[in-house]
């Protein structure tokens, strides 16, 4: 994910928005033209529009940014609004945390991730997936002599990691701790008319209504695990509870589908029709751009039917 922080010149005028690029032609400075011409509100900033992500600033270029984009002058652009020229200031490559980081040697990080290869090969052509690197070479090193952004392939590399090293608990192992004095905590995230059909005595109900609720009741080292349908859901909705500090997260190897065919086999099993629009209820917040982390269908249209 890129930020990357703008200064625009906006008017509703196609006459000023030429003149206005003629002095910037002709080397008058960004600001003062901002001050010649602009209408937004920004002109009391010398047109800073602050920092944003590249899809906000992508809207309206209608193209991608890049770090060549830098101090550079894009325009004039004509979009819905009105006329702009823009220039970007700065940009900045947020970061995913993880394992990887710039100074970490890449026989190190094969270690920690030995799909390393693949991923770089396939998402950045660098390497090959099985050729070896160098004696010494760093992610630092390999991403400079490609020329690639050293952070962009850090945060490539701490997701696909973080995505393979989902925590599991099995079926078996999940009886055993619930028959002992170490039972974990059973949340129980799918839509509540699938709870109707079948469920796992003792857990808890989590929804957009009580996650915060939910969140607050136990220790941040709690052991706990996720029970969705066939463990579809439970992975990103982990990762949602690691960011926010709870550190002994877990999901159910395969769902309570899977638990019904191991473990309590009297429970009802249901098949869903993943192309009808399913999505599990609105418990995680809206991402950071604005886009929820659900489709935002009816979920009272959705049927499910039960198998034996």
């Amino acid at each position: 994910m890129i930020r990357v922080r703008a200064s625009q010149i906006f008017t509703h005028s196609m006459e000023d928005v030429v003149a206005a690029k003629k002095q910037l032609d002709s080397g008058t400075p960004f600001e003062e033209v901002v001050t010649n011409f602009s209408t937004c509100p920004s002109k009391e900033n010398a047109g800073d529009l602050g920092w944003m992500p590249e899809g906000n600033l992508q809207s309206i270029m209608g193209q991608e940014v890049s770090e060549a984009d830098l101090g550079n002058v894009i325009g004039p652009v004509h979009s819905q609004y009105g006329y702009h020229i823009l220039k970007i200031s700065e940009i900045e490559v947020e970061k995913i945390e993880g394992p990887f980081n710039p100074d970490i040697s890449m026989e190190s990080a094969n270690q920690i991730f030995p799909d390393i290869h693949t991923v770089l090969f396939k998402e950045f052509h660098i390497g090959l997936p099985v050729t070896p690197y160098s004696k010494g070479a760093t992610l630092a090193s390999i991403c400079q002599a490609q020329g690639k952004n050293v952070q962009e392939v850090i945060n490539c590399l701490n997701k696909e990691h973080a995505d393979k090293n989902v925590a599991i608990i099995t079926c078996e192992d999940l009886k055993q701790k619930m028959d002992s004095n170490n039972k974990p905590v059973l949340l129980d995230i799918r839509e509540s008319w699938e709870r109707d059909i079948s469920k796992i005595e003792g857990s808890h109900i989590i929804n957009a209504e009580n996650n915060e609720h939910i969140m607050g009741t136990f220790e941040k080292d709690r052991e706990i695990v996720l029970i969705d349908w066939k463990q579809d859901r439970s992975p990103s909705f982990q990762k949602w509870l690691s960011q926010r500090g709870f550190t002994n997260i877990k999901c159910l190897e395969g769902g309570i589908d899977l638990w019904s065919e191991k473990i309590e086999t009297r429970l009802n099993r249901y098949d869903i029709d993943e192309d009808d629009g399913y999505r599990y209820e609105d418990i995680l917040e809206e991402d950071n751009d604005g886009h929820d982390d659900h489709d935002d269908h009816d979920h009272d249209d959705h049927e499910g039917h039960d198998r034996p």
